[in-house]
């Protein structure tokens, strides 16, 4: 008789619950490495020639475009934030101070500050159907800040340059709400990325830890549990962003230092040398 293991039936479960068990199967999928559909966007890449930081929210609404934009503003360096989410998601849209346009490409570029900010001038059905981002506009930017825009488990069933992006990233944001369903979603993120040890930073929106309701603390899965004795980063909850979105004022004082903590974590350091060339490091 064959002795099936707990973490196989956890796995099981999940592969059912993401619509990726067949019956009949031999084997359950990897975590990691998802059958693309119909091998649509098969050996489509993003190369951008600097470093990609995925921004991913666990569910929606979590604050995922604010962090992204919050973490490209406290580096103080020429940034580009892709926004890559579905149609009628954009949280871009009022943020830039001076818009660009149609690159003629399929994105919209709008600036502010040192920042470029690419959206998607139409809404995909998946993610394998958006266009590749547009070269480096200034040729000198330290990162691109990749705000996925996607659930975890659709993003990983497509091909496509957003998903090898996400996997291929050796540092990585995942942005959730200090709620019983927020955290949920966390450990099933976890559990599909598998991210290694100091490659993930958790963002979670709402009060302090310490301030968190009883059924919130009561809830935490296990892998949750090790990531916030570790990498958790606090983003207060700010009443005016919560109304308004990301538009032309300032980032809260709250958020940015969240987001600058981020920074911190990943060990996004640019000296002053590299400051001064636009180039980040990645301090390992």
């Amino acid at each position: 008789m064959t002795v099936i293991s707990v973490a196989e039936l956890r796995r099981a479960w999940h592969a059912v619950q993401d619509g990726r068990f067949r019956p009949g199967s031999t084997d359950l999928p990897s975590r990691r490495m998802h059958a693309p559909k119909d091998g649509a966007g098969e050996g489509v890449h993003w190369n951008p020639g600097v470093p990609v930081l995925p921004v991913l929210g666990c569910h929606g609404s979590a604050g995922a475009t604010t962090v992204a934009a919050a973490v490209a503003t406290a580096l103080e360096l020429a940034v580009r934030v892709v926004e890559a989410g579905p149609a009628g998601t954009s949280g871009l849209t009022g943020f830039a101070t001076a818009e660009l346009g149609e690159t003629g490409s399929g994105w919209v570029r709008g600036h502010r500050d040192l920042l470029v900010l690419d959206r998607l001038l139409d809404g995909s059905a998946s993610p394998e159907e958006i266009p590749v981002p547009d070269q480096d506009p200034h040729h000198e930017l330290a990162l691109n800040v990749l705000d996925a825009g996607w659930p975890t488990g659709t993003l990983l069933r497509c091909a496509g340059w957003v998903r090898s992006s996400v996997l291929d990233a050796d540092r990585l944001v995942l942005v959730t709400t200090a709620t019983v369903p927020g955290l949920r979603r966390l450990e099933a993120v976890l559990h599909d990325l598998d991210p290694a040890p100091g490659q993930v930073a958790v963002a979670v929106r709402g009060p302090r830890r310490r301030r968190w309701p009883r059924e919130v603390t009561g809830d935490i899965g296990t892998r949750t549990r090790t990531l916030l004795e570790e990498t958790l980063v606090e983003v207060p909850h700010d009443p005016g962003l919560a109304v308004r979105g990301l538009d032309t004022s300032p980032l809260p004082e709250g958020v940015l230092s969240a987001a600058t903590t981020i920074t911190q974590l990943l060990q996004l350091v640019s000296s002053p040398v590299h400051h001064q060339k636009g180039t980040i490091q990645h301090v390992r």
